[in-house]
């Protein structure tokens, strides 16, 4: 499958997050995943991950310390 160039242009602040709204099947997750290669995912359409957030909340802030700490470790 071709990939086609978006006219959207994000420009975040480093450390920076954002929601991306649209229709389903646009483009949303590959223009993301070809714009922010290494950023982290959180999928909240995966249900055993969504169902796993819903029951702990806390877990969520638990996986992106984790990933803060994990990109300092690594910047070391």
């Amino acid at each position: 499958m071709d990939y086609i160039k978006r006219i959207l242009d994000i420009n975040l602040p480093p450390r920076q997050s954002a929601f991306l709204w649209g229709p389903r099947k646009t483009g949303k997750s590959t223009f993301l995943k070809n714009r922010f290669p290494k950023s982290k995912i959180f999928d909240f359409l995966k249900t055993d991950f969504f169902i796993e957030v819903s029951k702990n909340p806390a877990l969520l802030r638990e996986q992106i310390l984790a990933l803060d700490s994990y990109i300092c470790l690594s910047a070391s």
